[in-house]
């Protein structure tokens, strides 16, 4: 596992240093969701909120380092959609959110192979998640 990068008691306005608006005035539900995470410290975000993050590509490369531990301890790690939801998104996602660490691009294959291990009534979805249009069987 990859030392931790990122200050977790932060939250991504303080990381990145700006206002992400007024959850208030988010247009849609899921804005409003991605607003109110970025205004909490990193290390009091819910499982669903560190999913969702992950989902919408967004509070990198910060939130890779918060949700790294949990993938290690579980590759499974349910980000509130499915078990593995979170890796199924970071194996999709593009090259670019690993510029920052790459050292976490390394383990994603390490990471693959054991949610693929697990038993099949643990890793459906997450296998299902692969054969999904622009899914694929391997880490990019």
């Amino acid at each position: 596992m990859a030392p931790e990068l990122t200050d977790l008691s932060l939250s991504l306005e303080q990381l990145f240093g700006i206002d992400a608006g007024n959850p208030e005035d988010a247009p849609t539900g899921m804005v409003e969701a991605v607003l109110r995470s970025w205004k909490k410290p990193l290390n009091k975000l819910s499982d669903e909120e560190i999913g969702r993050l992950v989902v919408q590509h967004n509070g990198y490369p910060h939130v890779l380092d918060l949700v790294w531990p949990k993938l290690c301890n579980d590759p499974l790690f349910d980000g509130g959609y499915y078990p593995g939801d979170v890796l199924s998104n970071l194996m999709r996602a593009k090259p670019e959110i690993w510029a920052q660490r790459p050292r976490y691009k390394t383990d994603l294959k390490t990471l693959h192979k054991q949610a693929l291990d697990a038993p099949t009534d643990e890793n459906d979805a997450f296998l299902d998640s692969l054969s999904l249009p622009g899914g694929d069987a391997s880490p990019n």
